[in-house]
């Protein structure tokens, strides 16, 4: 038993259960001052957990501890609120506990804050340390290049680089290499989502990808960079975006690539003309986040609808869900929006906030509404928030648009509606206050779907255990 390794423990526990030590350890973390010890004997006792709850491994077993994987990133901070970082640092940890041997390489560059890890990463990991002078595509290149090919991988993982993922591919070239599309990086070299929004009341969607249509892509950054974020611009320049031969070089990449993994089948669609292998993964999800969750009665009043994101995110759109609710107020005054902020600078007699939400305390949080609305404007690839408030057993409520049209089984798990419409939005929460009963039901399935498909080791042995012997023997 891996549990016999245990190191620096009292006394006191050596007759423990191994479910006591798991929780022990397990608030020792949560506690915010966890040491290293604290993560191996945790990891330690997480192996021992999942064999002892699905027996021996079948025969990929060994040669599955045999395989190294790299993960490497570029715009990497820990702890984040970001779901495509939360999923490069779950992926990493979740590997190495199912038997992998894992190295995460990640960029550390103070001018633009990244590279900051507060709280220890449970799995091996390696910073790259840059300063001004040689924060540089070449130099970039050669040292993520040379930290790769030390560990000698069987398989690369490029992840959260947006335009820069050119310059990590290339750097780990000599390796087969996966590019993992969090959401539409690369194609959507303005702000990863095609969201145009020069009329905040009517966003458009823009159906190109720079794949298919650089110079148009090219023109409509040139023309919109304003709009797309510091950050955007400054990593546009970083991979030199505008040369020539940035198009080129993007499509050898994505050509080269063992494969392109992304979250849904619009983007699959998009990106399958230009790559050998394309993939669909969705993110994967710590399935003890959503046990033993203290729930609230479905139809109690007042109805509790919940918001879990940024309220100052024009993407996230709490601005139309805001507007949907004053507009329910009007009609009716039993409900509650609770809102995971601190902001208090909006105030309507419903609002609730409740402060921004840790990994641990969303799902409890969720679990105490009836609804949690998910009304983004953007083309988002997944929608981590509607597949966590389906494993709290939540219904959920979204956008017609993205990855969420994939995540949401309308009329099953939840409703979908028109992106970016106040009336349709309140509409469909009406329809949900007026039905407890399909309200709960949707939670009921939301859940079953959750434990089917979202789980991290129903992901690791679906789709990247396959996708790992095939780099192996291209190897």
């Amino acid at each position: 038993m891996r549990s016999s390794q245990l190191t620096g423990l009292r006394e006191a526990l050596a007759h423990c259960t191994s479910a006591e030590l798991l929780q022990f350890f397990h608030k020792r973390i949560e506690s915010g001052n966890p040491s290293a010890t604290d993560y191996r004997n945790l990891r330690l006792l997480e192996a021992d957990a999942q064999l002892e709850l699905e027996g021996e491994r079948p025969s990929h077993t060994s040669a599955k501890n045999r395989c190294r994987i790299a993960i490497v990133s570029l715009l990497f901070n820990w702890p984040s609120t970001g779901g495509g970082i939360v999923h490069t640092a779950e992926l990493a940890q979740f590997l190495t506990l199912a038997g992998y041997e894992v190295c995460h390489f990640y960029a550390a560059y103070e001018p633009w804050q990244i590279g900051h890890v507060s709280q220890l990463l449970p799995y091996n990991n390696k910073p790259i340390l840059f300063n001004q002078a040689d924060w540089n595509s070449t130099e970039i290149k050669r040292r993520f290049s040379s930290a790769v090919h030390e560990f000698s991988p069987d398989c690369v993982i490029v992840t959260d680089s947006w335009n820069t993922k050119l310059l990590l591919a290339e750097a780990v070239s000599d390796f087969p290499y996966c590019l993992r599309l969090a959401a539409m990086e690369c194609l959507c070299p303005l702000n990863n989502v095609r969201l145009l929004c020069e009329d905040k009341d009517r966003p458009q969607q823009c159906k190109l990808t720079q794949l298919a249509a650089r110079d148009t892509c090219v023109q409509c950054v040139k023309t919109r960079t304003r709009s797309s974020g510091g950050l955007h611009t400054a990593e546009r320049h970083l991979a030199d975006f505008d040369l020539p031969d940035y198009g080129s070089r993007l499509s050898k990449v994505f050509q080269n690539a063992q494969s392109i993994l992304v979250v849904n089948n619009q983007i699959a669609a998009l990106v399958e003309p230009y790559a050998r292998d394309v993939r669909v993964i969705p993110s994967g999800f710590d399935p003890r986040r959503f046990e033993s969750l203290p729930t609230r009665t479905i139809g109690a009043r007042p109805f509790r609808i919940m918001f879990a994101g940024l309220v100052d995110e024009y993407m996230k759109g709490f601005h139309v869900l805001l507007a949907a609710c004053r507009q329910l107020w009007l009609l009716r005054q039993d409900f509650e929006l609770w809102v995971t902020t601190d902001n208090n600078r909006v105030v309507d007699p419903f609002l609730k906030t409740c402060g921004w939400q840790s990994q641990t305390e969303l799902p409890r949080s969720m679990a105490q509404c009836d609804v949690v609305a998910v009304p983004t404007v953007a083309q988002e690839a997944l929608g981590r928030t509607a597949v966590e408030a389906m494993g709290a057993s939540r219904a959920v409520i979204a956008s017609s648009l993205g990855g969420l049209k994939e995540v949401v089984c309308d009329g099953l798990t939840g409703l979908l509606v028109e992106p970016a419409d106040p009336v349709d939005l309140m509409n469909g929460l009406i329809s949900l206050m007026d039905d407890p009963v399909r309200t709960q039901q949707f939670g009921v399935n939301g859940r079953k779907r959750f434990e089917a498909t979202f789980p991290w080791a129903t992901i690791i042995d679906r789709h990247y255990q396959p996708l790992f012997e095939s780099c192996r023997r291209r190897a």
